[in-house]
Order: structure tokens, then sequence, then C-alpha cells
């Protein structure tokens, strides 16, 4: 018997062929998701882009409360063929992203952005990152969150110097996304920083070198390792950064989490992300049955035996509940983590005194607590200091929501509401007494960069995770990379303001 598609919603996407706005279909058909992309050009084209049709329609339902009609409105009406392409955003940035070469030490086989160690090289002139960095703090609401990209960002001979730079303008979290290679060098490592790296987003897909030699062309696994041992030797934080592709390092996802758990205290989390058909891709990912979020949290919990699904999963957007809140008790604008629900999906760790992880959700109500502090009213301007204390009051409403029965010992709600200054104050969380009064955590996540398959342009106009130009625009993550791939364009304008490559 033929099953019938299920109609979920119709969205803008660009054609698969020719790269042109399309309309594209979402479909339930089977207990599992397909978009369908039609082109006046090329027909119609179908791939299968989640696979838990359950779990789609709770991540829809985040996105009904996290966007009110008047925002999805706003978004509806922009217009230009700028925005038709994806190239703008509705959101401020939580996170901006500079890329500062596209020069790399590595030649990957799975490579979103393409880079080599040969070829047309460019190193981005330290007044000109000075000028990028400055215009993410002229904005509105100023964006103090970097990380540098590249290529391997590390090889700029400059790579301190840009670090002291964001510092002393006022960036209040500087992160790399790196192969972690130039941190095997323990004084490397000590002289970043001294410079003022707070976090190494670090390229670390699995446990085994087979894995390494499969994704990265090279054995790894004991270089990774020694970077993680130099790291413990600071106050610097790890996320490592897995890329997973079908039928490669899947069986990896629980070796992961559990040689993170070995170094909690300075691992702070994962971030899973599905290899995408971007960039270079040598490794016949085209052939293979698309890895999505629902098979990350499914694998998850079948490897480690700690979550279930899909209870114990929730979008990154949710979390824009507490500093939404956060903004409103304290009368101060911040740009808050509302992306679309299906761009991230992740859970949270308690982690105990004895380095054991407790998923968040055994002993707290987390539905009910995102929607209570999306409850918290907002502080007028005329609101006394008095009146501003009173609001603080409101976070007394929570209790309902955790559960001292079943949480550990150690754990009280005000320990775990202190844990939000964490959230929102990286340094918080890197206090020499921050394990006294907050509390050791690690969060597992995945982020879902979007390729020809998935593309979908709300998402796009949701981003949070955005490229500063060299004139200082921002482009979403996706468009940068995939889709329309302004990172191509944007590299041959950097090598106008290069510095001579070294």
């Amino acid at each position: 018997m033929m099953t019938l598609d299920k109609p979920i919603e119709e969205i803008p996407s660009l054609c698969l062929e020719c790269g042109e706005q399309a309309a594209s279909s979402i479909v339930e058909r089977d207990g599992k998701v397909y978009q369908h992309t039609e082109c006046s050009k090329h027909g119609v084209a179908e791939h299968l882009i989640f696979s838990d049709s359950n779990l789609y329609r709770k991540l829809d339902a985040w996105n009904e409360l996290i966007f009110p009609p008047s925002a999805a409105g706003a978004a509806r009406q922009l217009s230009g063929a700028a925005c038709d392409r994806g190239l703008n955003s509705v959101n401020a940035p939580a996170l901006a992203m500079m890329d500062i070469t596209n020069r790399c030490n590595f030649q990957c086989p799975l490579c979103f952005a393409e880079t080599d160690s040969q070829g047309d090289t460019y190193f981005l002139a330290l007044e000109q990152i000075r000028k990028m960095l400055q215009s993410l703090l002229n904005r509105p609401v100023p964006c103090r969150r970097i990380q540098f990209s590249g290529g391997e960002p590390t090889l700029h001979p400059e790579f301190p110097r840009i670090l002291r730079t964001a510092r002393d303008l006022g960036f209040t979290h500087i992160q790399v996304a790196t192969n972690g290679s130039r941190f095997a060098n323990p004084d490397y490592t000590r002289l970043c920083e001294e410079a003022g790296l707070h976090t190494l987003y670090l390229q670390f897909d699995g446990v085994s070198d087979e894995v390494y030699l499969k994704l990265r062309g090279r054995r790894l696994l004991e270089q990774k390792i020694a970077i993680v041992n130099n790291i413990l030797k600071t106050n610097m934080r790890i996320v490592l950064v897995p890329t997973i592709a079908s039928g490669i390092n899947v069986d990896q996802i629980g070796p992961l989490f559990h040689f993170a758990l070995k170094y909690s205290k300075q691992i702070t989390g994962i971030s899973f992300q599905p290899a995408a058909l971007v960039g270079r891709v040598k490794i016949e990912e085209r052939e293979r049955e698309l890895f999505d979020l629902a098979m990350m949290a499914k694998e998850f919990g079948s490897q480690t035996g700690l979550t279930q699904f899909p209870d114990d999963w929730f979008p990154l957007n949710a979390v824009s509940m507490i500093t939404r809140a956060l903004s409103r008790i304290r009368h101060e604008p911040v740009a808050t983590p509302a992306c679309d629900a299906h761009c991230s999906l992740g859970t949270y760790f308690y982690i105990d005194e004895d380095n054991q992880p407790v998923c968040i959700t055994r002993f707290l109500d987390l539905e009910r607590f995102f929607r209570s502090l999306g409850e918290i009213a907002p502080v007028t301007d005329r609101a006394t200091l008095g009146q501003r204390i009173s609001q603080l009051k409101e976070l007394n409403r929570l209790s309902g929501c955790f559960d001292k029965r079943k949480a550990p010992k150690a754990l009280t709600l005000q320990r775990l509401l202190r844990g939000l200054d964490g959230w929102e104050d990286k340094s918080c969380g890197r206090a020499a007494d921050w394990f006294r009064r907050g509390f050791n955590g690690m969060f597992v996540a995945g982020m879902h960069f979007m390729d020809s398959r998935t593309y979908n342009l709300r998402r796009l106009r949701r981003c949070i995770i955005q490229y500063v130009t060299t004139n200082g625009d921002l482009i979403p993550f996706c468009s940068y990379n995939a889709g329309a791939r302004y990172r191509n364009g944007e590299e041959l304008l950097r090598k106008e303001h290069a510095s001579p490559v070294a």
C-alpha cells in the first residue's frame, strides 16, 4: 500500500542544481521527514532531512513559542535579492565568527571551508581585524562573543596579538575553532591564555585513530590527548567538536562523552556536527544516509544509557528564555540564542563530586522551567531598584520545577540558579571558587548546519551564528559556507586586506 505524505509546512529554499530560490514542501512519511524542492528549470528533488517526525514536530512547537506572530511577520516581510539568497538574519548574533586566514596545515578529506596548505592563501591584516571587531561592538546590541576561525587560525603569525586586541576591546568571550595542533606546544598554549583566549572549539572526531585516518587523513589521537592535557594546566576551557559521518564514527558518540567526562572541569561540552555536503567531501558522503540530530540523540542514549528519547532533548532556542528573563530583570538588552529550533538540539548534565553525570531532567522539569522564565514580566523604564529586586522574587515560583528529592544531595535550586550566571557570563565559570558557588556541568548538543539537501531560508533568517565581513556586514553561517556560499567572494576581498604571507 502506498503511504501518503502528510504536509507539515512550506518553506523558501534554493535549487540544488542552479542555486536560485525555489519553493520547498516539508512532508512526513512513515515517521520520517522529507524536503521536496521544486525548481522551474530542474524539476523536483526530494531528500530525507529528519529521521523522526515526532521530534521534528516537537521542535516546531518550540518555534511557535519562541517566535511570536509579530516576529514571524517581520521575517516574512524581508525582501530583496540579498535576503532571498539568505544573506541577512533578523537576529543579532549570539556569536560572531571571523576567518583570519584560509591557510591550514591539514588537508582533511572532509572540510566545509575547503582550505589547504598551498595555493592562494592569506593572513588578514591586524588593523583590518581590529576594524571588523569594532564593527561588532558598534551594533545596537553589541556582540561581545567572538570565535576566530579559518583555515587554521592559529597559523596566523600574529594570533596572540589578535587575541589581545579582542580582549582589550572588551570582548567577554574569545574562542578559537581549531584543529588544536599548535596547542600541543605548552609554551604556545600558555601564550594564548595570557593573551586572552577563553575556549578552544576543538576538532575531536573520536577516540580511535581509524576515525582520524578516514576524516582527517592522518593519525591524530595521541596529539589530541596531548592538547587536552596542556589545556588542563591552564584556566581555559574546551568544547569538543566531532564531525559525525554515517558509517565512520557514529559509534564514537558514547566514547566521546566518557572521554570528556574524565576532564569535566576543563571540557564544558560536546558539539556534535553532522557531516554536510559542503566544501571538500572525499568520503563518499553523498551515498550515505543523512545523519541528523534525531539520530544523534538516539545514539547518545543507546551508547551511554544516560538519556531518554525524545524527552531529555531540547532545542537551543529554549535557552533564550534564560537570557530573556535576565534581560527583563536587569533592563539590559542582550542578544538571545533564538535560532530556529531545527538548528540545534541538546541536553545538559550535572556532574557530581565523584565525576558522575546526572541528566538535569531527572530532577528539573526543564520544559516548565523554560516556560516559567519566559513568563517573567519585563521591568519598565520607571522601575525603582526595589521594584527590580521584587522581580527577582519571581524566581521563587521556579521552585515548583525542581524536585529536591531526586536532585543530587549537593545541589539546591539556589545553586542551580546561580549557574545561570555562568551561562550568561563565561568568566564566572572560570572563577577560582566557581565549583563551590555554582556547579560542574556539561552540555551535549548537536549543531546541524545546512547543505543543499536541507537548505531552508527561514532557518537562515533566524541565524545567531554569523560571520563578520571585511566591511562589517554579517552573514549567517550556512549562507557563508553553503547555498550561495558567500565565503568564496569574501575570501577574494580578504586578499586585498591581507598581511604578507609568512
